[in-house]
């Protein structure tokens, strides 16, 4: 249980994630053609946000970045598994440029924090 308080904000950003990429497209339809356009942007930007609050969180705990390669399989697995629940919504579907992007993101952020640790 102390683990699970311990990653607390890692949870409720992967929760967060996961009803983003969940929400029916009618709810984007509103949004300017432009920010439409930065679908795999916005994928990056959510996954690898999610990744450096878990970097983050697990060096709070056990003092040490996280492993990048055990790190990355472990969040791509959920990114993939979130592509794989769009599949089970009417507006959504799975689309391996976004798992890709997801991916992308990821691991930028875990460079991103391993350098961000080298240099404070």
């Amino acid at each position: 249980m102390n683990t699970i308080k311990s990653y607390k904000w890692t949870i409720a950003s992967a929760i967060a994630v996961l009803v983003l990429l969940l929400i029916p497209s009618q709810a984007f339809q509103k949004a300017p053609q432009s920010l439409i356009g930065l679908d795999k942007f916005i994928h990056a930007i959510l996954f690898g946000a999610m990744t450096a609050v878990f970097c983050a969180e697990h060096r709070a705990l056990k003092k040490m970045n996280p492993k990048f390669l055990l790190s990355l399989i472990i969040i791509s697995a959920f990114a993939f598994l979130t592509e794989i629940s769009q599949l089970l919504t009417v507006t959504r579907h799975f689309d391996l440029k976004d798992f890709g992007a997801d991916t992308i993101g990821i691991a930028t952020a875990l460079v991103v924090m391993r350098i961000a640790t080298m240099l404070s």
